[in-house]
């Protein structure tokens, strides 16, 4: 017995926005990858204290990130390794495999001695701390 699934025009719908963020990531030539940076969200966060980064990174082994910080930039390298089943035929590849590198400037200096990186489900999350002489202090007036 066949399985028929009936087809449905609005699933394959984009909103304006998606659409945009599509075409200006087409115009753009990435250097190192054909792949590099491209559908790639992150999310990054300022404390008082310093920054939070958080770059999902779905089948990437631990030993796979390279990070190196500057002053102010962050530089994240890492490789993925995708690869169907034997005896399987691709018919959805949403993963792409290779080496990929995403550079972050951070708005202040950052102390690279305790920056921290955590990689749990999927998800790589570093804790940036600023630099002693970049933190915000307060200064108090002395009356003469």
């Amino acid at each position: 017995m066949a399985n028929i699934t009936r087809y449905n025009p609005f699933n394959e719908f984009v909103s304006l926005r998606e659409a945009m963020q599509h075409l200006f990531e087409d115009s753009v030539i990435y250097p190192t990858s054909q792949w590099a940076g491209r559908g790639m969200g992150a999310n990054l966060y300022e404390t008082q204290e310093g920054f939070v980064l958080e770059i999902p990174m779905p089948g990437v082994k631990a030993e796979d990130v390279d990070i190196t910080t500057q002053q102010d930039t962050l530089t994240l390298k890492w490789h993925t390794h995708f690869a169907a089943p034997e005896g399987a035929t691709v018919l959805w590849n949403g993963y792409q495999a290779g080496e990929f590198h995403r550079t972050f400037t951070l708005p202040t200096p950052i102390n690279a001695e305790r920056v921290e990186a955590h990689y749990a489900d999927g998800i790589l999350t570093l804790a940036l701390p600023k630099a002693e002489h970049a933190k915000a202090r307060t200064v108090k007036v002395n009356a003469r």
